[in-house]
């Protein structure tokens, strides 16, 4: 009670306050509050980061004497680390000699410790604790275990293959973090509600007033997008809560008719604006403001928190106006790898330092590629990519020195390198795999078109061996470079888009079809007429998935609560909810393959032996995946699924459901589409959820989106089939035969008349 009254009169004064004292008079007003309220955040906190949560899946290996392997993770902006300690397990190799082998521990290049290799130690594990010195982070951090390895005292080869040590992913970096406090500033965003140096989860709570309409739910979801697409491959969480303050960094809406309990004595405003200010109870957490006089307003100062941030200082800034001046158009995706020119390695990394290594055995160079889901690439010849590279030039040609070149871990092609120290521009190779093998006049390797999918990683290789002379003398240099050339290109154009549908994969991965347009001006999401906490909640983790997709904020997006053709009509559509409220407004239950309603739940199922028909138009000339089973059951427990079919109202376009038996199960789908490991199990067009189990089936309505040439989807969807195949080409043949026919008979007889009349 007492706290309350403190707010009433605080805010009370604060009223009276002008425009350009309302930060100072907030800030004001937090302070005051904080100093009334117990501090409930503790100022040190500990911190683990496993190696597993720092992109390490495995294993890390170190192989040859001087190799090298990187652990890297960030600081946040509100935290000063005070105390840090690494805990490693590292197996070195039986093979190594004691006394000489070792293995060197650097933080940001400044060593921090040596671990020595004693007798009875090679082969086993070892379980190492080592203090790490605050005074050298910073920022970004690295840690760099070097291996000093010898396996002869009087003839030591640095490449010999018995000189390894493993270090396990289940290895952690313990930190002691400090809170600190940071200024009200809106020139530091995202931070420090997204801070790009940190590798975690963003959890970001969103808070509004009960009296919300949907208009201010499209802003939180396109605030959700903003902050997904921040995040990339993080993943991000939106807890939603109305008239309740989380304890950490927030977003709270705000308008002249719906204000949070907590800020009901809130001055009214004359406009959209955007306001960072310490949080009431927690001195070492922000919360950044929308304000508005209504839910228009909150839109327009979110688009301009998302396309503006780079405009903003200060506490608070009034957002005048956002206009697109320009439409997005397909395929645009900042995401995705652009289609319509042949793309530099330098535009697929952040900085250029990515595509250099160095040492003997380095670490591969990686290019990650996100692709639009429905590139054609069926019975292509490759894609074509121009390859330029540079290293140390080993000392013979026949070395042993190689570039291997790998597409998602499956091996393409091996490049020697040469005394040359370059390679690329006079090689005239192409990969045989779905190709003529024959040598082309381009210099140019070709990806295989299979290996290309939404998600495609390239990894590059160099492999620097040494060479000895006599019995022991290396002549190979300690230090060996490699850098790809920025300037080389993958070319993914000239490729049309088409895909067969529903694809829940491709929802599932790269949020299409409805990221096709980034801006999502071709998506509408449908919600109940009473939506649940948990199915807005959902909504703005889906947006944040779809955010993260396509690395723009939906700000296009448009949000209805009718299945009103007119408004869904010429769009793809996404309903989330608790069904049936959803789906009985627009859909046959005869017609769905999964019902949800209560303790019901019925789907339809393929037959067993049953492959996908896909292309198989002729085998079902109706495009469907026939149900050869239905099972109907009534069950508890939780349990959500999400569907695809095509949309009731438009022709090629697309209707995605998230639906559950009741609003605490779509826990289920947010849990889900973050977890990389159940999204790879997600396909076809039903995926069903329970507990930690991800199913997948394929059943129902087939049908395609995007254009082919004619010839080339005539042969596609005949493709399967080759009798008919021949008799379509028999039958051309036929018809052309009697066309040249008829043709060649009035040419002989013109001539014909035409001799005939010349005598």
């Amino acid at each position: 009670m007492k706290l309350n009254q403190t707010i009433k009169t605080l805010s009370a004064i604060f009223i009276g306050i002008g425009v350009s004292a309302v930060a100072g008079a907030q800030e004001t007003l937090a302070g005051t509050i904080a100093s009334a309220a117990p501090q409930t955040l503790s100022a040190v906190t500990k911190r683990e980061l496993p190696f597993s949560q720092l992109g390490f899946h495995g294993s890390i290996g170190i192989q040859g004497s001087e190799a090298n392997a990187y652990i890297g993770f960030g600081s946040r902006l509100d935290e000063v680390i005070a105390q840090g300690n690494l805990y490693f397990d590292v197996t070195p190799s039986p093979a190594l000699l004691a006394l000489v082998s070792h293995i060197k521990v650097y933080l940001n290049d400044e060593l921090m410790g040596v671990v020595p290799i004693t007798d009875g130690q090679q082969g086993k594990k070892m379980s190492i604790a080592m203090p790490l010195d605050a005074r050298y982070f910073s920022n970004y951090n690295q840690i760099r275990f070097e291996l000093i390895g010898n396996t002869h005292k009087t003839c030591s080869n640095p490449n010999d293959a018995s000189i390894w040590a493993e270090i396990s992913q289940s290895s952690h970096v313990e930190l002691m973090v400090q809170k600190t406090r940071v200024q009200s500033d809106l020139s530091l965003l995202p931070a420090p509600f997204f801070d790009p140096r940190d590798f975690t989860r963003l959890n970001l709570p969103v808070v509004m007033g009960e009296h919300f309409d949907l208009a201010q739910i499209k802003a939180a979801g396109v605030l959700a997008s903003h902050f997904g697409a921040l995040s990339q491959w993080r993943g991000a969480q939106f807890p939603l809560s109305f008239d309740t303050l989380p304890g950490q960094h927030a977003v709270v809406f705000v308008t002249n008719d719906n204000k949070p309990e907590f800020l009901r004595d809130f001055p009214d405003t004359d406009g959209p604006r955007l306001q960072m200010i310490t949080h009431p109870t927690h001195p070492f957490a922000k919360l950044l403001l929308v304000i508005g006089r209504d839910s228009q307003d909150l839109n327009t100062a979110v688009q301009g928190l998302a396309l503006g941030t780079q405009l903003l200082t200060g506490p608070m800034a009034k957002i005048n106006a956002v206009k697109q001046v320009r439409p997005r158009v397909p395929y645009d995706a900042p995401n995705w790898v652009d289609t319509s020119r042949p793309v530099a390695f330098s535009e697929l990394v952040a900085q250029r330092n990515q595509l250099q290594v160095e040492g003997r055995a380095p670490a591969p160079i990686n290019l990650n590629l996100q692709l639009a889901p429905d590139l054609f690439t069926w019975q292509s010849r490759g894609i074509p990519m121009d390859l330029s590279y540079r290293y140390s030039p080993p000392m013979t040609d026949n070395s042993g020195s190689r570039l291997s070149l790998k597409i998602n871990d499956e091996f393409v092609e091996a490049f020697n390198l040469t005394t040359e120290g370059k390679g690329g521009e006079s090689k005239r190779i192409r990969v045989p795999l779905l190709d003529d093998g024959i040598l082309s006049g381009s210099d140019r390797v070709r990806i295989p078109a299979f290996k290309v999918g939404s998600k495609n990683k390239i990894e590059f290789e160099f492999g620097f061996a040494s060479v000895t002379e006599g019995n022991c003398q290396v002549t190979q240099p300690s230090k060996q470079y490699a850098v790809i050339d920025g300037s080389s290109t993958i070319d993914f154009s000239g490729f049309p888009h088409y895909i067969e549908m529903p694809n829940m994969r491709a929802f599932a991965t790269s949020g299409f079809p409805f990221t096709r347009m980034a801006d999502l001006a071709d998506t509408a999401v449908v919600l109940s007429a009473s939506p649940s906490r948990e199915a807005l909640q959902t909504f703005l983790n889906v947006m944040g998935r779809l955010g993260a997709d396509a690395g723009y904020p939906g700000i296009n997006v448009t949000l209805t609560q009718q299945w009103d053709s007119q408004r869904l009509k010429d769009k793809d559509i996404l309903s989330i909810g608790v069904v049936p409220e959803l789906s009985r407004a627009a859909l046959d239950r005869d017609q769905v393959n999964l019902v949800v309603k209560a303790g019901e739940r019925q789907i339809r199922l393929p037959g067993r032996n049953e492959q996908s028909l896909g292309m198989n138009w002729l085998a079902a000339p109706t495009g469907n995946q026939a149900a050869a089973e239905l099972v109907s059951v009534e069950a508890g427990g939780a349990f959500a699924a999400i569907t695809g079919m095509a949309s009731p109202f438009t022709k090629k376009r697309s209707l995605v459901t998230v639906m559950a038996v009741s609003p605490q199960a779509l826990k289920l789908v947010d849990q889900a589409l973050i977890d990389a490991g159940k999204v790879e199990f997600m396909s076809g067009s039903v995926v069903i959820l329970r507990n930690q189990e991800v199913a997948s089936y394929n059943v129902g309505e087939r049908y395609y989106v995007g254009k082919l040439p004619v010839w080339q989807l005539v042969w596609y969807h005949f493709s399967n089939h080759p009798v008919w195949v021949a008799s379509l080409a028999a039958l051309l043949v036929v018809i052309v035969t009697i066309f040249l026919w008829r043709i060649l008979r009035k040419i002989a007889a013109r001539r014909l008349a035409k001799g005939e009349g010349n005598e």
